[in-house]
C-alpha cells in the first residue's frame, strides 16, 4: 500500500508568484494493470523554476518529463525493481532532455509584456524586445534582463518495491526508515552546485575559466560573454538557452533503491523546504504528523507551511521562498491510523487495490484526493 500527498506554496519572496511545480501520475490505466498483471508505477515530479518565465518552464517540463516516462516501453517491459540500471538511466536521461526541449520552447511563447515578479515588493512591468542577436525584457528604467530562465527537476519512480529517482539541481529527494526505534534517511539525490567536487572538475573540465565557482555559497558565475556576471544557485538545470554554454547542463544523476519492511516514506522537496530543515528533521516532522491522525496530503500540506511559516519569522524581510513537497507514504507507519483509513485501506486491499491519496498537479494547492487504484 502506498499513499501519496503533494503540496505547493508561494510563500512571498516574490510575491504571488510560484514558480515551483508538482505533479504526480500513474503510469498504467486500470484496463493496463488488468493486462500486464504489474503493480502500479506512480510518477512524482518536483520542479523549481528560476528567472523570469521560469514558472512557466517549471510546468511545460514537468508534463513533458512525466509523459515521457508514461510511455516509455523500456520502463513497461517488466517490474521497475529487475530492470538493468541501464535501462533506468536511459529512460530518465531521454525523459529530461524532453524537458529541456519543452522548458527551451517557452521563449518561444514569450509574453510581449511581462509583470515580475506578479505582486511582489518591487515588481516592475517588463516590455520583450530585441537587441541585437539577442531577446531582452526592458523596465520603464530601461534595465535589461535578458530573456535566460531554467528549473529544478527531481523525479521519482515508485513501483511495488522499486524506486528510481533522477534530479538536476537542488529539489531533493529523502528516504526515511525506522531501525531499532530511530529515524534514518538517506538522500536519492545529488545537489549540483559550487560545493560538488564532481561538479567543480567537471566545469573545469568543459569550460575552464568562462565560469567560476563562489567558494561562500557554492554559486555558479559567469565570468566573460553576454552573460558576465550572470549567477546560478546549481550548476545542472533544465532550460537554459544560454548558460547551456557554460556548463549547466540538463543531465540527470539518478539512484535506486530496493523498498524494505524498514523504509517509511519519500519525500521531494523544492529548496523552500531544505532551507529550514534538515532531510532528518522533515522526515521526523512527517512521522509525528501523521502519527497524529492527519493524511497524507494534510501532512504534507503542513510541511510546506511550516516551512514557509520558519523562513518568514527567519528573514520577515525577505520572505519565505517557494515551497513544494511530494510524499510517498508505505503502508508500516499507517498501522495505527484513525478507523476511517484504515477502514477503507482494507476495503482497497481486499478488492486487490491499492489504496493512495494522490496529489493532483499543482502550482499552488493540497490535493485532498482519496481513491482505491485498481492492482494486481
Amino acid at each position: 500500500m502506498v499513499l501519496i500527498g503533494t503540496a505547493s506554496l508561494p510563500g512571498a519572496r516574490y510575491g504571488k508568484l510560484n514558480q515551483d511545480y508538482v505533479l504526480v501520475e500513474e503510469m498504467y490505466s486500470a484496463k493496463q494493470l488488468k493486462s500486464l498483471k504489474v503493480d502500479q508505477c506512480y510518477i512524482a515530479a518536483v520542479l523549481d523554476g528560476h528567472g523570469m518565465l521560469g514558472e512557466e518552464a517549471s510546468r511545460q517540463a514537468g508534463r513533458a518529463i512525466v509523459s515521457a516516462l508514461r510511455h516509455c516501453a523500456a520502463l513497461q517491459r517488466a517490474p521497475l525493481a529487475s530492470l538493468p540500471d541501464a535501462v533506468v538511466d536511459r529512460a530518465f536521461v531521454e525523459a529530461f532532455e524532453a524537458g529541456h526541449r519543452a522548458a527551451l520552447g517557452v521563449a518561444a511563447h514569450a509574453p510581449s509584456v511581462y509583470t515580475y515578479p506578479q505582486g511582489g515588493r518591487g515588481a516592475h512591468t517588463f516590455v520583450l524586445k530585441t537587441l541585437g542577436h539577442e531577446r531582452a525584457y526592458i523596465d520603464p528604467g530601461l534595465n535589461v534582463r535578458v530573456l535566460e530562465y531554467g528549473t529544478t527537476a527531481t523525479v521519482a519512480l515508485v513501483q511495488g518495491r522499486g524506486v528510481a529517482v533522477a534530479n538536476v539541481g537542488d529539489s531533493l529527494a529523502t528516504l526515511g526508515s525506522e531501525q531499532g526505534g530511530a529515524y534514518h534517511v538517506r538522500l536519492l539525490t545529488r545537489r549540483h552546485w559550487g560545493g560538488d567536487a564532481g561538479e567543480r572538475a567537471r566545469l573545469e573540465r568543459d569550460v575552464g575559466k568562462l565560469v567560476r565557482l563562489e567558494d561562500e555559497d557554492g554559486y555558479l558565475t559567469v565570468n566573460e560573454g553576454r552573460l558576465s556576471g550572470y549567477q546560478l544557485a546549481m550548476t545542472r538545470a533544465l532550460g537554459h538557452a544560454v548558460l547551456s554554454q557554460y556548463g549547466v547542463i540538463p543531465r540527470p544523476s539518478v539512484q535506486r533503491h530496493t523498498l524494505s519492511r524498514d523504509d517509511l516514506c519519500l519525500i521531494l522537496a523544492s529548496d523552500g523546504v531544505w532551507e529550514t530543515c534538515s532531510p532528518s528533521e522533515a522526515v521526523v516532522g512527517l512521522c509525528d504528523l501523521l502519527a497524529q491522525g492527519q493524511s497524507v496530503p494534510e501532512a504534507a500540506l503542513e510541511l510546506a507551511r511550516s516551512a514557509v511559516e520558519l523562513s518568514t519569522a527567519a528573514s520577515p524581510d525577505f520572505g519565505a521562498d517557494n515551497t513544494t513537497v511530494a510524499v510517498f507514504v508505505f503502508d508500516d507507519i499507517l498501522e495505527d491510523d484513525g478507523a476511517d483509513d484504515a477502514a477503507e485501506a482494507a476495503e482497497a486491499s481486499a478488492a486487490g487495490g491499492v489504496y493512495t491519496q494522490l496529489g493532483l498537479a499543482s502550482h499552488d494547492t493540497a490535493a485532498l484526493l482519496a481513491a482505491p487504484i485498481a492492482s494486481s
